[in-house]
């Protein structure tokens, strides 16, 4: 962990913008080509950041948090790393930055931000403070208890141990409610467990949620369609006197627009010419009916129509079976990798058990 050189202003309520979950990837199925040849969705994601930050600058904040999964995977590319740089960069000499380590950012041996002296070279600054710890930190007379992603156990002896903190942390919790494009790896903390403490806001669950004693941040965008009805954002948090008030701000991400064509209420797939626009929407159209039925539909002019006529960014088409009332939210391409792949087996043979066993498997050979 690293000290940062900014110096913390000396005021009486502290002021924070806290991001999450920011799941930063080269290869995003639901993304195209930008003219530079960057994927458009990792894109969208690096824009929500700037958001956070212009947000922070703008209201003079005095620290910015990122509650853990900065990058999707361990050990990220230099061009990844080189995006998130750039999007916090502006923060560098007036904000003090704190990054706390996520799930997707260690396997316990390696994180993802570990070439912090590079980055740091990078940015020619130590205002960045990155806990793989659990850490007490304070700041303007706050303290904090800073709790990266560790085994449930560890988390509950460190919110035992201490009180009367702000905690700030990546982790699940018991009770709280996952997103549709998420898996639960552990039972989760109890919530009983903040009752001594004065807040907590925690990365891990994308969907924003919070009850008297604690807050799931959420994602800054959406990760697939099991999120489209979930918004996405950042908080603005303020710390006086051991009370904390917080606002959620939408970055208006991206809108994944999901529509199902029922063969017995819409069977010519009507609907579609009622359309004005569906203008920069990434789109999946489930078709719900008899195989013969799907198949006499001109998907040539459906995609005309919807990428074309209607200018959507993306199209996505999958078949529902009579019978099958479960939504296949999640799908697979040449785009997706092994995880992802994982994931889509599992939940179709029914067998989610088997996920933690083939990632623990896949984690051993690569």
């Amino acid at each position: 962990m690293k000290k940062g050189s900014t110096p913390l202003k000396k005021i009486r309520m502290l002021n924070i913008v806290a991001i999450a979950d920011t799941h930063l990837k080269a290869t995003e199925k639901y993304g195209k080509p930008n003219s530079d040849g960057t994927n458009s969705r990792l894109q969208d994601k690096v824009d929500s950041i700037e958001k956070a930050v212009q947000y922070a600058l703008k209201n003079d904040v005095d620290l910015f948090v990122h509650l853990g999964d900065v990058y999707d995977k361990i050990n990220p590319s230099e061009f990844l790393r080189s995006k998130f740089l750039n999007a916090i960069k502006p923060l560098i000499g007036k904000i003090p930055i704190f990054i706390v380590i996520g799930n997707h950012d260690t396997d316990d041996n390696v994180y993802s931000l570990m070439a912090d002296d590079v980055l740091l070279d990078v940015l020619k600054s130590e205002d960045i403070m990155i806990f793989e710890d659990p850490t007490e930190v304070e700041v303007d007379g706050v303290e904090f208890l800073i709790l990266p992603w560790k085994k449930d156990e560890e988390i509950a002896k460190e919110l035992k141990r201490t009180k009367n903190k702000v905690v700030l942390g990546h982790f699940g919790v018991d009770g709280a409610v996952a997103s549709g494009s998420e898996f639960i790896l552990t039972k989760g903390i109890s919530q009983k467990l903040f009752e001594q403490h004065i807040y907590t806001f925690l990365g891990h669950y994308h969907r924003h949620q919070h009850t008297d004693k604690f807050m799931y941040v959420g994602s800054t965008a959406r990760a697939d369609f099991g999120e489209r009805n979930d918004p996405k954002g950042f908080v603005h948090i303020r710390v006086k006197n051991n009370k904390v008030q917080s606002k959620f701000i939408n970055t208006q991400d991206r809108t994944f627009f999901q529509y199902t064509v029922s063969e017995e209420e819409d069977p010519s797939f009507d609907e579609l010419y009622q359309w004005d626009t569906l203008e920069g929407n990434i789109v999946k159209i489930v078709f719900q009916g008899a195989e013969d039925w799907y198949l006499s539909f001109n998907m040539s002019e459906i995609r005309h129509k919807i990428l074309d006529v209607l200018k959507a960014h993306r199209l996505f088409v999958d078949h529902k079976k009579p019978g099958l009332t479960k939504d296949n939210s999640m799908e697979i391409d040449l785009s997706s990798n092994w995880k992802e792949g994982l994931e889509f087996y599992t939940e179709k043979k029914n067998k989610k058990s088997m996920l933690k066993l083939g990632e623990k498997i896949i984690n051993e050979v690569s």
